[in-house]
């Protein structure tokens, strides 16, 4: 008997075997098209060393944040909620949001927050102005960033886009 007569009568042949050879043409060719790999080289002892290239600073914010559709927002100071003004939210992590209003507002100014399509039954959302800077993309606006003062719940942040 020849070897692959004894292999293929050997039990559950018709179930293992393909799943086998599979395995061994997959295995080949990653083994003959994977990347070489590099070596690294050892500087020659009387060689200059390069500089090391400076990195981009990193970006300061802690948290990831989320860029969206523009949520607009009634924007009024905890005290007084009934005078409010229109702000649109343009980016928002969960520490806090990016504003964009039309009037110039003072660091450190604590403003309320509220989802212009949001039920009466939202509460208003306390944050903490952070910057607040002349808008480059939209001539008549400021951006302001904010830090929420009490974080809310996330079914609270997901209203804000």
């Amino acid at each position: 008997m020849n070897p692959l007569d004894l292999v293929l009568n050997l039990p559950y042949a018709f179930a293992w075997l393909p799943g086998l050879v599979f395995l061994v043409v997959v295995g080949t060719v990653y083994f003959l098209l994977r990347p070489a790999p590099h070596l690294a080289q050892a500087p020659a002892e009387n060689s200059e060393v390069a500089p090391v290239a400076t990195q981009k600073p990193r970006d300061q914010r802690g948290m990831h944040r989320r860029q969206g559709n523009p949520v607009e927002v009634h924007v009024g100071t905890p005290e007084d909620k009934k005078n409010t003004t229109l702000g649109s939210v343009l980016d928002r992590s969960v520490g806090g949001v990016r504003l964009a209003v039309f009037s110039d507002t003072e660091v450190g100014t604590v403003l309320s927050i509220k989802p212009v399509h949001a039920d009466a039954m939202v509460p208003w959302v306390d944050i903490e102005v952070r910057s607040c800077r002349r808008s480059v993309e939209m001539p008549d606006h400021f951006e302001v960033g904010c830090q929420y003062v009490k974080s809310p719940p996330y079914s609270i942040q997901l209203l804000f886009g």
